[in-house]
């Protein structure tokens, strides 16, 4: 029997999967991989009196420690299952006080929780995969998002296939999307979508949709359209094509088509390479977002008689550049134009994920605000060129200028900067360690008399096996 192999697509890595004769041969060639993590995070909050926060200044911190165990058959005739089981737990108390608590490790207030995150079948034939199930998927607009402890997984089919020299084609169908805890930065009142809530409106700007329900597989249409939504949806459908037959250069097409919501296009150009003594990648993109069919979420967003248009753009570039010794420079530009009176007034609209604006700092994900544009400066070293020991540190400046049609406060205009520095140790080729300081000024302004700035410290451990 001809060895046949599959391309396991995971969060953290690609495993090979090895041919069996018998079906319990299957299951005794199978692999297991898995990951360890543990993840401190504190933040200083900075109300200024405006808000009527009391008190106006406060810390919140949680401590966690979990990560991910995964086993998945060798092929039988083409065919393997698999599975990924993802945990999260609270290792310090929680505070009676709940200001005094981040819950963005964890579950829904703030408990631990663990989820059945992935969970299929798939079928290898040549040069073309099908799997089915629950699994990770990655795409410029649903995403694994593992800013935190887990990641976002999804339900549906996911179609791969190379026949063609130099060109991949990915074709999927999600109907399902569990959420990861980072959405609990977010905090919608009841899950419910309300236009008139600003929590509502940055929680489609942030990637997470006002009806998300961490660790929970919920519909593509609850989710974008919050949990009082009445209506089915198909879910999404996505397609992408991607070819390298030109050297260093990769070329992307995605069409993801949300159905009843909106479609959204998106082309991508990267180039990686060395020109003369530089290490170097550069990337473009451009993005649209139009509505599609019943346009359920312009009907959500109708306040004043009127169903409103999805109607959005966003374009960015950047370029990384190193040299031997080990410094590198990292500069990005994204620009959002407003598209006034359209829902969030031009803002990118994001309920699934997906990290596809190349500005996302620690404290704001602001690129994708309407009339917004954002920078990244960045410079970094690798003091193993000095030490001997790998060790990458990185400074970034970020800064976005927002615009008064930005779609999170429409009405109000303000700039946030924002200071991260970072130690990463890879003490092992498994195993690394983190420690992060992000400083972020005015992540809101609303006229100058309310402003909110805070200050965060992380520490995380990783190891994968």
């Amino acid at each position: 029997m001809k060895k046949r192999s599959l391309v396991l697509a995971t969060v953290l890595g690609l495993t090979t999967i090895v041919s069996a004769d018998t079906l319990k041969d299957a299951f005794k060639k199978g692999t297991v991989q898995g990951g360890l993590k543990s993840f401190y995070i504190s933040r200083t909050y900075d109300w200024e009196s405006g808000f009527g926060k009391n008190p106006s200044k406060y810390t919140r911190d949680g401590l966690s420690f979990g990560g991910y165990l995964g086993y998945q058959t060798a092929s039988y005739y083409g065919f393997d299952a698999g599975a990924t089981f993802y945990t999260t737990n609270k290792v310090d108390n929680k505070s009676d006080n709940t200001l005094k608590n981040d819950n963005t490790l964890f579950g829904a207030d703030g408990r631990s929780y663990s989820v059945l995150g992935e969970a299929y079948i798939s079928y290898t034939l040549a040069n073309t995969n099908i799997r089915v199930g629950r699994q990770s998927i990655n795409t410029p607009f649903a995403a694994p998002n593992n800013f935190r402890m887990l990641p976002n997984t999804f339900e549906g089919v996911v179609v791969k296939n190379s026949d063609i020299a130099d060109t991949k084609f990915e074709l999927g169908h999600i109907t399902r999307v569990q959420t990861n805890g980072f959405a609990n930065s977010v905090p919608v009142p009841n899950n419910v979508l309300n236009p008139n809530d600003a929590m509502t409106r940055l929680s489609l700007l942030y990637g997470f949709g006002p009806g998300y329900k961490v660790g929970e597989f919920e519909s593509i249409a609850d989710v974008y359209l919050g949990q009082n939504n009445k209506k089915n949806t198909a879910g999404m459908t996505y397609l992408s094509t991607t070819y390298t037959g030109f050297d260093g250069i990769k070329l992307e097409i995605w069409d993801q088509y949300i159905h009843d919501i909106m479609n959204i296009i998106v082309a991508k150009v990267s180039y990686k390479g060395r020109l003369s003594v530089f290490n170097t990648f550069a990337s473009m993109f451009y993005t649209k977002q139009d509505n599609v069919g019943d346009n359920l979420l312009g009907k959500a967003f109708n306040t004043a008689g009127d169903d409103k248009d999805v109607d959005a753009s966003q374009c960015g570039a950047m370029l990384k550049a190193s040299l031997n010794n080990g410094f590198g420079i990292d500069l990005r530009y994204v620009n959002t134009p407003a598209s006034q009176g359209s829902v969030l007034d031009g803002g990118i609209i994001n309920a699934l994920g997906g990290a596809n604006p190349f500005i996302i700092s620690q404290g704001a994900l602001h690129a994708n605000l309407g009339d917004t544009s954002s920078i990244l400066l960045g410079v970094n070293y690798n003091l193993k060129h000095l030490t001997g020991v790998d060790i990458l540190a990185m400074l970034k400046y970020f800064e976005y200028d927002i615009g008064k049609y930005n779609g999170y406060q429409s009405g109000y205009e303000w700039e946030t900067k924002e200071f991260d520095f970072d130690l990463v140790y890879q003490v092992r080729s498994k195993f690394k360690l983190q420690a992060r300081g992000s400083f972020t000024k005015d992540w809101l302004d609303l006229g100058g008399t309310k402003k909110l700035s805070f200050d965060e410290y992380r520490l995380i451990a990783y190891y994968k096996f």
